[in-house]
């Protein structure tokens, strides 16, 4: 593990040639193609084997018989040449491959791809090219490469450098229109990256249906397992607008909002579920039990979607099925050689602990009491939070007794977002975001580190993002490295990928922060017509 962690991190700096300059092309264009393989997280198909071939007169191809990816020598030498973003370019090549070696068409024709000549001597289709650049792109833009800045340049440099510049050959495009099909391509990737990151802020802010119809959005084009993951959490939290006493007093290791969850909750004071709203929760959660499956079927080792599945099953009320399904598939990853690292195990035994209060007669309350105390000590503040609150909720607390205030934001951030001011949304070019054509997504990109993001409906605006990035400066910290948040700041918190997302309420802003505390955007958020 520790080696896997030492090649991320070098795949992520975009300098794997500065810090090992002895390895060869083949174990560079590997270590890209094995990360973006795992990102995507469908392992039910076989990745392909990597070749590379001096024949030069392809860039890149994808042989469905071989299962093979061939990449030219020279295009491995193209991408070096584009220094600190040699792997960008790289991950863009070998994305689009990539999602060729998962298009069925491909393999029931037996067709080989050519990068360089869409359809010169192989037959490909046109349409399984333009496919394979979007999701190449959005696939290599999730694991961190900057392909969409990179695109533009790498096809300029493949036709100068292959001497097709102002040439016209039968079956090879012109540079003209492999630019304008680039350009086609380049702006639904970038449609599908605003709208995944929104939908991010979205579920930030508690706006879980319009999050969700972002994700489904992207489920068009690309079907990777963090975006099904997402989607499925968008359902569960959907599905708990709608509160269930029976369940829902505890606090799931999937959930964002805790102040927001527990306030609604005192005020109702239901002590059960409307026979109305029953069906809509019971809807919401089998489409999210179904996207938790998916993603496990695709990637056993994808263990968040194994926690959130359990938990998807306990708000069902089938705790005996949370835990066989649990004792099957993520007790395992507790102990031994296959246990889980970091946060992730005690996310496991939360989930479990709450199967084990759920199981009808109380058999394993005391399972369950003892793990939410050893948790309530835990190093991971949050697990340890999680633990404290599930264990009062165990023992019968009231729903808001432990509401905390919110925690403050230093004075630098709070004014900085005084200063951001909405501007005109009228006009804006908008996608539709479903086949009805009831939900809209539109933005406007006011310099290249101020974007606006708007949701909308047939009526009028929804929600509006305001969107500025700090660009990792140092002094732009939420938290020092080495300190912790306080307690009342993780009950508006929702981990990601490269730290984690924190709202103030009070402020009407989500922070993006970094693992190591830095705010690298901040978010306004207009909530229309409330």
């Amino acid at each position: 593990m520790q080696k896997n962690a030492f090649w991320l991190a070098v795949l992520l700096t975009g300098c794997f040639w500065q810090v090992l300059p002895g390895n060869t092309p083949q174990t560079v264009a590997q270590g890209v193609l094995d990360h973006l393989y795992a990102t995507n997280g469908n392992y039910r198909f076989k990745k392909p084997r990597l070749t590379i071939s001096t024949e030069n007169n392809k860039v890149a191809a994808f042989s469905p018989w071989k299962n093979a990816i061939i990449l030219d020598q020279k295009a491995y030498e193209i991408c070096r040449s584009f220094g600190r973003d040699s792997l960008s370019a790289l991950a863009y090549i070998l994305g689009h491959e990539l999602v060729h070696a998962y298009q069925a068409e491909l393999k029931s024709g037996r067709l080989q791809t050519n990068f360089l000549a869409y359809n010169r001597q192989y037959s490909a289709d046109t349409r399984l090219e333009k496919v394979a650049d979007v999701q190449g792109l959005f696939n290599a833009w999730l694991a961190g490469y900057q392909v969409l800045n990179v695109m533009p340049q790498v096809i300029e440099r493949i036709y100068r450098d292959y001497g097709l510049t102002g040439k016209i050959l039968p079956g090879y495009p012109t540079l003209d229109a492999r630019k304008t099909t680039s350009g086609e391509v380049l702006a639904i990737a970038q449609d599908l990256c605003d709208v995944f990151e929104a939908s991010s802020y979205l579920l930030v802010i508690g706006r879980y249906s319009l999050a969700g119809a972002g994700y489904e959005y992207i489920m068009q084009y690309y079907q990777g397992a963090e975006v099904q993951n997402n989607l499925g959490i968008a359902y569960v939290l959907s599905a708990q607008e709608f509160w269930n006493p029976q369940t829902d007093f505890f606090i799931y290791p999937i959930e964002a909002d805790w102040h927001t969850k527990l306030a609604r909750a005192a005020s109702r004071g239901q002590d059960q579920l409307d026979p109305t709203l029953e069906p809509l929760r019971a809807d919401f959660l089998e489409k999210a039990a179904a996207r938790f499956r998916a993603v496990a079927g695709m990637n056993t080792g994808y263990l968040p979607a194994r926690i959130n599945l359990v938990c998807a099953l306990n708000l069902m009320g089938r705790p005996a099925e949370a835990l066989k399904y649990a004792e099957m598939n993520l007790l395992k990853h507790l102990g031994g050689r296959k246990k889980a690292k970091g946060q992730t195990p005690e996310m496991i035994e939360l989930a479990l602990g709450i199967t084990y209060a759920l199981l009808p007669g109380g058999v394993r309350k005391g399972e369950a009491e003892a793990i939410f105390k050893r948790l309530s000590g835990s190093g991971y503040p949050l697990s340890a939070l999680y633990a404290q609150q599930n264990l009062q909720s165990l023992h019968g607390a009231s729903a808001n007794a432990n509401v905390r205030a919110e925690l403050p934001l230093p004075q630098v951030f709070r004014q900085q977002i005084s200063q951001m001011e909405l501007g005109r949304t009228s006009g804006l070019e908008r996608v539709a975001l479903d086949a009805g054509q009831e939900l809209f997504f539109a933005k406007k990109n006011d310099r290249s580190d101020l974007a606006t993001f708007v949701f909308s409906n047939r009526r009028g605006n929804l929600v509006s993002l305001l969107r500025v990035q700090t660009g990792q400066q140092p002094d732009a910290a939420i938290v020092a490295p080495g300190e912790d948040l306080p307690a009342s700041a993780y009950r508006n918190i929702m981990p990601a990928r490269d730290g984690f997302y924190l709202k103030s309420p009070a402020n009407k802003a989500v922070l993006k922060v970094d693992a190591k505390g830095r705010v690298l955007e901040l978010v306004k958020y207009v909530e229309h017509g409330q």
